[in-house]
């Protein structure tokens, strides 16, 4: 017998529901759910933390100091790679090798993920994040840079191109963004959660990172399992309880970010050509949002990927490379 709309059982349902789309909502962004287990249970030399590369530290004029982890493979023409809300470096680890044959390849940790500092200072929009990108591109004098950013990276990627110092200057030749929430009100409604009081924190507190690493990834890819070294990888950060407060600080700035017409108008200043690539089944950041983005700015490639959801560089690894290996060149 069917239940009547609207009846207690039915809401109950919802309720539940809700709570168990917030992660799946998260990884819309690339995004990790956030635990803090017992100390006992963290393995001794995660997968995502057995690299070796530097600290940089950037600095802001009127702003403390942040250091950023940053690895870099190969020789050539730079490319700059910005990781997604919620992942780090190591989301690149099955194309950095073939990328860094022919080129400079720079993986940088945002700040609040990785191993990169992780302040409680509030300053996680993608803006903010833009101008330290910005500030280590001069720091590090480089010119003639490729951007390239999955999800939430590939928004910090654009707005660096527009970032003080770098906006109007012969420093970035061309951006790729993948699956990127780069306008208002892209991604699917459940990541508005959130936004509401206690249900992240809540969530962030049920599951050991392994575990929810391990869900999160298998809706990211549309239902397939991920492995042992992804799950290890991806959950890796997250035994830093500060983790947890930059994620959720970083996801409420893009589901706050209100205004299209204000960032298209911005979006018009860039000059570059941008490769905007996006999976034709991506449920979190739907096809529809590439296109608007795509529509959005004023020289553009767009590309569908096949075959794959939210997490390209897993899914369909050599067909990423293909997309952006013919940009590059």
């Amino acid at each position: 017998m069917r239940e009547p709309r609207g009846s207690p059982q039915q809401a109950r349902r919802r309720r539940l529901g809700a709570l168990g789309t917030i992660g799946a909502a998260t990884i819309a962004l690339g995004g990790m759910a956030l635990a803090e287990p017992l100390a006992a249970e963290q393995p001794a030399a995660p997968v995502g933390q057995q690299i070796t590369g530097r600290q940089i530290a950037v600095t802001i004029p009127g702003r403390e100091p942040v250091s950023l982890y940053v690895e870099e493979h190969g020789s050539g023409e730079p490319v700059l790679l910005l990781h997604g809300l919620g992942e780090s470096l190591y989301t690149w680890h099955e194309i950095v090798p073939a990328l860094a044959l022919r080129r400079r390849v720079i993986a940088l940790d945002l700040k609040g993920f990785g191993r990169s500092d992780k302040p409680d200072d509030g300053a996680y929009a993608a803006d903010d994040q833009a101008a330290l990108v910005a500030r280590f591109i001069l720091d590090q004098d480089l010119s003639g840079l490729t951007l390239v950013g999955h999800s939430f990276g590939g928004t910090v990627a654009l707005r660096t191109a527009l970032a003080d110092g770098i906006e109007g200057s012969k420093r970035i030749r061309r951006i790729a963004v993948i699956a990127a929430p780069a306008l208002p009100a892209a991604t699917s409604r459940e990541l508005d959660l959130v936004t509401a009081p206690l249900i992240p924190d809540t969530v962030a507190l049920v599951l050991p990172p392994e575990q929810t690493a391990r869900f999160l990834l298998t809706e990211a890819m549309g239902g397939t399992t991920p492995s042992a070294e992804l799950i290890e990888g991806y959950a890796a950060p997250y035994y830093d309880p500060r983790a947890s407060q930059t994620f959720l600080a970083t996801a409420r700035s893009i589901v706050n970010e209100r205004d299209t017409k204000a960032v298209v108008a911005r979006y018009k200043a860039i000059k570059q050509l941008v490769l905007v690539a996006w999976c034709r089944k991506d449920p979190f950041v739907p096809l529809r949002s590439g296109r608007k983005l795509a529509r959005a700015l004023p020289r553009t490639r767009f590309v569908v990927l096949e075959g794959c959801h939210h997490l390209p560089q897993h899914e369909q690894p050599k067909q990423l490379l293909a997309v952006l290996g013919k940009f590059l060149d």
